[in-house]
């Protein structure tokens, strides 16, 4: 017993040395400050780069907004939690894959609303089913040492952008303040051919026709600009667009250039000679449309995919904490991430946040907690693998004590039991117990059962005439009379009863 002790001790002391160790080894590591060139656009993130603020906006304004914290394929599922508007914002820290893509996208093409907002996105998210070619250039601004939490520096020499069309994304949206690093968006129409050779996506809602297998003779050839749109039945975000608004009908319409504030811009809705904008008219339409651009290019639009949309802004400085308050910025996200029904999804599984994370391990995180538990773990199981090993040779077998006082007795009562001889039991038994009422009555071996129960009546408080029965049922039985294990057992009970109540009992000697 003391050895365990000893051992349990020993290893109590282990332990407490090892979670000393952790503790005076461990050394928090220095949280990383935000800058442009590594930001974290997390929903939880409150410093300069992050979007805790556009969250909390849409929130405290009675939008219905939630975190996304489940793989993509959960967007496919039909419930009645299933987002209608999915916001993707900056690079993500757990990369987008090509499945995460292709399930976002057919979650597009069945009616929903894809919002993305980043400088270099992944060209499988910046899609559309129109005849158009979507290209994103960077900045050359330079600055990549500027400081987020500095607003100057942020937006050195950077002019505001007003919107070139009144829309429910520009409502009540005067000017938008991006930054140095904001990347432009390029829009390149293609001809009905190129379109069919260069599309590859499936037929979604009937957006889109698989031909580029078919010969050129098969492909019908359209008599009008206006036919050489590819046959889509989508429907895009509301938009505003002059009635009037058509290509000249020539072989190839010019591509769609980036619109400038001082000219009219396709789908200004603005009609020739009228200084004011006609009110936003709801179409639908198969081209993508522009919101915010200048002469460097285009900073905001949208593009149809299937029967959803995509909305493209390409610079998340303007939704981003330390941009939001800029000019109309704020407006500008509450257009933009907005739903009428359904729900607002910010995307924190490919920020880190989700399914693919232990909270526990991520609770404990930054602490020597983990290392304590996989050491602990490590002991256990050189504990259990020790325990079932010798490391000594093999001991002999203990040979049992064949000398005992009590082997003979054991032997005899097992003797007996198997045999049944209850007589022989009673025998040797009732014997012993007759000369010890002998010698507490001071009476001789030659004494009746009878006479002697009166004697010792007299000296204790037993009934006479029971004594005598006991001791005339065990000479019956010694004398071969029929009895069982019962009736022996009760006999044998009473009779030790009796050497207690009288105190002749035979003690243990010690």
């Amino acid at each position: 017993m003391k050895q365990k002790v000893f051992i349990f001790g020993g290893v109590t002391l282990l332990v407490l040395a090892l979670i000393g160790l952790n503790a005076a080894s461990f050394s928090r590591k220095n949280l990383e400050p935000d800058s442009e060139v590594k930001p974290n656009r997390s929903t939880y993130n409150t410093d300069a780069t992050g979007t805790r603020a556009v969250y909390d906006l849409l929130a405290e304004t009675g939008r219905n907004v939630t975190r996304w914290q489940e793989k993509p394929s959960a967007l496919l599922a039909a419930n009645k939690n299933k987002p209608s508007t999915f916001v993707i914002i900056g690079k993500p820290r757990r990369p987008v894959s090509d499945t995460d893509a292709e399930q976002i996208m057919r979650w597009v093409s069945e009616g929903g609303k894809l919002v993305i907002i980043d400088r270099s996105p992944m060209s499988e998210l910046i899609k559309t089913t129109a005849n158009r070619e979507i290209k994103v250039n960077g900045s050359n601004e330079g600055g990549f040492g500027a400081n987020p939490n500095e607003t100057a520096e942020m937006t050195n020499k950077v002019v505001a952008l007003k919107p070139i069309q009144p829309t429910v994304y520009t409502q009540n949206v005067n000017a938008v303040m991006p930054s140095i690093f904001a990347s432009r968006i390029e829009l390149k129409y293609i001809t009905d051919n190129e379109f069919e050779v260069k599309t590859d996506e499936p037929e979604i809602g009937g957006a889109n026709r698989e031909s580029k297998n078919l010969p050129a003779a098969q492909t019908p050839k359209p008599t009008s600009t206006k036919d050489k749109e590819p046959p889509q039945s989508v429907k895009v975000s509301p938009v505003t667009q002059s009635s009037e608004e058509s290509y000249p009908d020539d072989d190839e319409p010019p591509p769609m250039k980036t619109p400038t504030p001082k000219s009219p811009a396709i789908g200004t809705g603005k009609s020739a000679g009228s200084d004011e904008p006609p009110p936003p008219k709801t179409v639908n339409s198969v081209t993508p449309f522009v919101y915010l651009s200048n002469e460097k290019g285009i900073l905001l639009a949208d593009f149809p995919y299937g029967n959803g949309e995509v909305v493209f802004l390409s610079d998340p400085y303007i939704v981003a904490n330390n941009g939001i308050s800029l000019a109309d910025n704020a407006q500008l996200a509450i257009n933009l991430l907005s739903t009428q029904n359904g729900i607002t999804a910010f995307d924190e599984y490919h920020q880190g946040y989700g399914t693919n994370d232990n909270r526990l391990f991520a609770y404990f995180e930054g602490t020597p907690v983990i290392a304590v538990f996989a050491q602990l773990g490590l002991l256990a199981a050189l504990f259990f693998w020790s325990s079932g090993r010798r490391f000594a040779r093999p001991l002999p077998f203990e040979n049992a004590n064949r000398l005992s006082k009590l082997e003979y007795v054991g032997a005899m009562a097992e003797i007996q039991a198997n045999t049944k001889a209850y007589d022989l039991a009673i025998e040797n038994i009732f014997a012993e117990f007759r000369r010890k009422l002998i010698r507490f009555g001071g009476a001789d071996n030659t004494i009746s059962n009878e006479n002697l129960a009166e004697i010792i009546a007299e000296r204790s408080k037993l009934n006479a005439p029971e004594l005598t029965k006991l001791m005339n049922d065990c000479v019956a039985i010694r004398q071969g009379e029929p009895t069982n294990k019962r009736e022996v057992f009760d006999l044998v009970k009473r009779m030790r009863e009796i050497e207690e109540s009288l105190g002749i009992k035979r003690g243990l000697r010690k």
